[in-house]
């Protein structure tokens, strides 16, 4: 289960940003879950809550939200936006071009943190 030792990296981030806003009491995270990050978000959340929650009273009681971030792409060659839909192919539904890049979807990252 990789997903803690994401939720733990995630956690480094959150109290790197809780110090440099002199947060001592975290009430809120919510968390930016890429569509194709291949992160569970029950795992995740699990970890969050029964691991890393339970053994520090600064996010004791925190509610975390999670945001899915949808796969989208675009085309190198034409620009055109790609939907997830048209992805399978891995080529251009509009030109045929095998050059596309992923611009969103596939990261996880913390969005937001709320408290006091």
């Amino acid at each position: 289960m990789h997903e803690h030792g994401i939720a733990r990296q995630l956690w480094e981030t959150v109290l790197a940003e809780a110090g440099k806003n002199n947060i001592s009491k975290i009430t809120k995270l919510t968390v930016a879950l890429g569509e194709a990050s291949g992160i569970e978000k029950d795992f995740l959340n699990h970890s969050f809550v029964d691991h890393i929650f339970a053994e520090n009273k600064i996010a004791e009681n925190a509610v975390i939200e999670y945001e899915i971030v949808p796969l989208a792409a675009k085309c190198n060659a034409c620009l055109s936006d790609i939907k997830p839909s048209d992805m399978s192919a891995l080529v251009c539904p509009n030109c045929k071009s095998g050059s596309i890049s992923v611009i969103s979807g596939r990261d996880t990252y913390i969005k937001s943190i709320e408290g006091e």
